[in-house]
């Protein structure tokens, strides 16, 4: 499945080799937007929306190092409107892609209790890479989250109550309520982390969302997206509005090319859930338990609401301990769900779907993926309903079994898929798998999870076996091990023959970034690996190359 690394490498250069930028411009906390160019670090603006106003095609945002709010962050307006970046009509080209980044790898923070964190509409042609979006999950209590649960603004500005205070849940579950219209409602326990709307060719490469009370990311109405690389965790929990971790919804296309145009791939995302159920003002009832709060929820992506060409590919993802659903379509159409990795999506401990969905729709494909679920728990792993033209092929269900999937799975394994440590999240796989060159070939990606690359004969789920999982065996010319593999802050080379110059060790793209690691030796060599982000790295060893992993933190 070469379309994909052909999508991942397109996305990567752009990303990492954007030679032709015309312009730098630089934001920092204690930068000024009255007084300064924005051109040199020296003289940075103090706001990324306010860059904006400056950028052209080609141009990159540069971000440097520190915290970023919205105006009147911590105000306690729980009414608060303001979004800490907010972007509107920016456009880059085909060939010269705007790119909103860290300055040199910088750690950027996103802070925000208003509308938003990371709003951007009506753009095109956006790169938005690295940052790390934090909510206010953890300064939110629970009761907090209920005062504000069911209390909204009239389009008078009127406060009033959607429910009486002190209704039970016998008693909400038989109200009939009108439908309301133009009302506003708290943002400050609903606050969304990225938010993208009326966009095309956007991508959205490893940004880490997580505590935000609302949403973690999320396209409405666009089309060409990716959204790679990127974790969202414990988000959507203090949201009375019903949402998820990673959304995609109401697709619009903007031409008639049948090909993959919305890629999710490569994504963590977990510990998502709802804490206190949702409401929606167009509803007439309230249904009052837990009923929301998936991993990756696609909504709504079909012809009627102009997703008309075109098809998703939801590919390597990890889905794992979210609240209901790890992977979901809703009314969605034309999507492949390939080589995903779900587990115990069911932390709200009800419904049926608590593995990967589908519920309307057409055209759907699930292959090669694995999915495990709780066996206490009634849900299924694989579920289907009311959807037409249903592919369910060479997966891994380790639960309950769909009968609407019975009659139409083909090659289904039902076994333990023997993941290396399910405590400590750690979804490779045992020597003894039953997912080892068991997938579809036609379906499966060149890479997997970690851009490690597949063998000719595939494994099933997000993460391909590689032999050199763990301590590394000798070498066939000199002895020597490796470990630990993955690691954290150093990697051990055993040997007596080795020095230290001969050892390098390149990033993906292959450029030696050995400057970056401390190599030392006495009985063995140690190589200090704490400047280096998680991911894989190739070790070259006098000549011999071992892929090694760094943990995430």
């Amino acid at each position: 499945m070469y379309f994909f690394h052909r999508i991942l490498f397109l996305v990567l250069f752009l990303a990492y080799f954007q030679l032709d930028a015309q312009q730098n411009w630089f934001v920092s906390p204690t930068g000024t937007d009255s007084s300064s160019n924005g051109r040199t670090v020296a003289s940075p603006f103090a706001s990324i929306t306010y860059a904006a106003e400056f950028v052209q095609q080609g141009d990159t945002i540069q971000v440097l190092a520190g915290e970023y709010f919205n105006t009147g962050f911590g105000s306690g307006d729980i009414w608060n409107t303001e979004s800490t970046i907010k972007i509107n009509n920016l456009h880059g080209e085909e060939n010269a892609y705007i790119y909103i980044k860290p300055y040199q790898d910088a750690k950027v923070i996103l802070k925000g209790d208003g509308l938003c964190m990371f709003r951007l509409r009506n753009s095109s042609y956006i790169q938005i890479e690295g940052f790390e979006v934090y909510g206010e999950v953890e300064n939110i209590s629970m009761q907090t989250a209920r005062d504000n649960q069911f209390i909204y603004k009239d389009a008078d500005g009127n406060i009033k109550y959607r429910v009486p205070a002190g209704s039970t849940a016998d008693e909400v579950a038989a109200m009939t309520l009108p439908v309301l219209y133009n009302i506003s409602r708290p943002n400050y326990t609903d606050t969304k982390g990225i938010y993208v709307s009326k966009s095309h060719h956007i991508n959205l490469i490893n940004n880490l969302v997580h505590h935000t009370p609302g949403g973690g990311l999320r396209v409405a109405s666009g089309d060409y997206i990716n959204i790679i690389g990127n974790e969202v965790h414990n988000c959507s929990r203090k949201s009375y509005s019903g949402t998820h971790a990673l959304v995609v919804s109401e697709s619009l296309s903007i031409d008639e090319n049948e090909g993959y145009k919305i890629t999710i791939a490569q994504n963590k995302v977990h510990h998502n859930y709802n804490e206190i159920y949702s409401w929606a003002p167009s509803k007439t009832f309230i249904t009052p338990h837990i009923d929301e709060g998936k991993g990756i929820s696609l909504q709504k992506n079909s012809t009627e609401n102009g997703w008309i060409h075109g098809r998703f590919l939801v590919v390597n993802n990890i889905a794992y301990k979210n609240g209901f659903a790890g992977i979901h379509n809703n009314s969605g159409e034309r999507m492949d769900f390939y080589n995903n990795t779900c587990y115990y999506n069911s932390l709200s401990e009800s419904g049926n779907n608590i593995g990967m969905s589908t519920q309307g729709g057409n055209d759907i494909r699930f292959k090669n993926n694995i999915v495990v679920t709780d066996p206490v728990l009634s849900g299924y792993a694989i579920s289907v309903a009311n959807t037409l033209n249903v592919k369910v092929k060479s997966n891994i269900s380790f639960g309950n079994t769909d009968p609407d999937v019975v009659g139409i799975q083909v090659d289904a394994i039902n076994a333990d898929p023997m993941f290396i440590d399910v405590d400590d999240f750690d979804f490779r796989l045992e020597s003894s798998s039953p997912a080892l060159d068991a997938a579809i070939i036609s379906a499966a990606p060149s890479v997997d999870y970690f851009n490690n690359a597949r063998d000719a004969f595939p494994d099933i789920g997000a993460v391909e076996y590689m032999v050199f999982q763990g301590i590394d065996n000798p070498n066939d010319q000199f002895d020597y091990k490796v470990y630990p593999n993955p690691f954290d802050s150093f990697i051990i080379i055993q040997s007596s023959q080795l020095n230290t110059s001969d050892i390098t060790i390149f990033n993906l793209f292959g450029q030696d970034i050995s400057a970056l690691v401390q190599i030392s030796k006495d009985e063995n060599i140690k190589i200090k690996t704490q400047a280096l982000k998680p991911g894989p790295y190739s070790l070259g060893i006098k000549g011999n190359y071992r892929i090694v992993i760094k943990k995430e933190q």
